[in-house]
């Protein structure tokens, strides 16, 4: 796992780092609910230097793209993004992809790892196209900003129209004379942009935000916090709530998907179950007010029925209940259904199944 360039920085600001932390980016700052206080109210920003990153380009990048993925590739125009899915030849998903498309080239953002397995399944697949993939992973230095000041913030900063991008909007900008590429794109429920530069000049750019944010109330948080507003604004996170045995229609990805864009790998699969069939599981939200502690892998039940499971929980201060996503069988999958969660031997909460998000504050 990549570690940050700025983990003596992050020290110095009174970023704690727990010991399974692998990619030295702080987990918290102080009381990881007080930093979602926090950037529920003002502006927060969080190092994400540790996610994995491709830069795809050449004569034939696009082409080659559009026939690998799962949105069009070719339609896009410069400044623009979308959600976009590889998958196996089963429709099974191999990597969840943010893909912004700039001048000459599309940027992947993924979660950590996932850039070496799209990169291997690409070139795979190459073939006679001239592309070239390449993992920018260790070049460059990351960030997000957000909160509900963070669009006047990025706008003071960068003079940018920052609020009048649509989501995954980017703009590039000049910051010590090299590119900055900046993209607005929904991470906790909050307004948000992602910052993305070289990591010689990204080095000094936390601190500098840090320092030139200050007047509007930009404070640091970590992961811990990063991870909270990502359950509340239902948001899965491959490796956790997805992985290579996840169709992304379970996991709710509709907006990753292009119905008429034609062959792609794994396209009959996801055709064949939008028109003729189903399936079985659903990613959804669960809530319970009761105070009993729900782990990752609990099981959910209806009466005495096992019916699904807990891939990501957190206790939200904002909404004062435990959250969780989830898999639920399909005939159950409806808001304000009744369930119970098995807390340990013999022990249950009653649950109730929520649709996602649990929080949107993002526009």
């Amino acid at each position: 796992m990549k570690k940050s360039n700025l983990a003596k920085l992050h020290k110095e600001l009174g970023g704690v780092f727990l010991e399974n932390n692998q990619s030295q980016t702080p987990d918290y700052y102080g009381q990881p609910e007080s930093e979602i206080a926090h950037v529920r109210n003002s502006s927060g920003i969080v190092d994400l230097s540790g996610r994995g990153m491709l830069i795809i380009s050449g004569k034939d990048h696009l082409k080659l793209l559009q026939g690998m993925l799962t949105n069009d590739m070719v339609k896009l125009e410069v400044g623009s993004g979308n959600h976009v899915v590889a998958l196996t030849v089963k429709g099974r998903m191999l990597a969840d992809i943010r893909a912004f498309k700039f001048q000459d080239f599309m940027l992947f953002d993924m979660e950590s790892g996932l850039q070496t397995v799209l990169a291997e399944h690409l070139n795979k697949f190459k073939l006679s196209y001239k592309a070239d993939i390449k993992d920018t992973t260790e070049d460059y230095i990351h960030f997000h900003i957000c909160g509900p000041k963070s669009a006047e913030l990025i706008e003071s900063l960068f003079n940018i129209a920052a609020a009048e991008l649509g989501e995954y909007g980017s703009k590039t900008v000049n910051y010590k004379n090299a590119e900055l590429y900046l993209i607005k794109i929904n991470r906790t429920a909050e307004m948000g942009f992602d910052l993305i530069t070289g990591s010689e000049p990204g080095n000094g750019l936390f601190r500098e935000l840090l320092v030139k944010g200050e007047a509007a109330g930009l404070k640091p948080f970590g992961s811990a916090a990063l991870n909270t507003m990502r359950i509340e604004a239902g948001i899965p996170a491959y490796g956790i709530d997805m992985d290579e045995n996840t169709i992304p229609i379970e996991a709710g990805l509709w907006d990753a998907l292009d119905f008429d864009k034609g062959c792609y790998i794994g396209q009959e699969v996801i055709a064949r179950i939008k028109w003729r069939g189903r399936v079985n599981w659903h990613l959804v939200g669960f809530k319970t007010d009761e105070k009993a502690e729900i782990t990752v892998g609990n099981k959910i039940f209806n009466e005495k029925k096992e019916i699904g499971r807990i891939t990501s929980t957190t206790f939200s201060k904002t909404l004062g209940k435990t959250i969780a996503l989830g898999y639920i069988r399909r005939e159950f999958k409806e808001g304000g259904m009744k369930v119970l969660i098995n807390s340990g031997e013999n022990s249950y909460l009653n649950a109730i199944v929520c649709e996602l998000p649990f929080i949107n504050n993002f526009n």
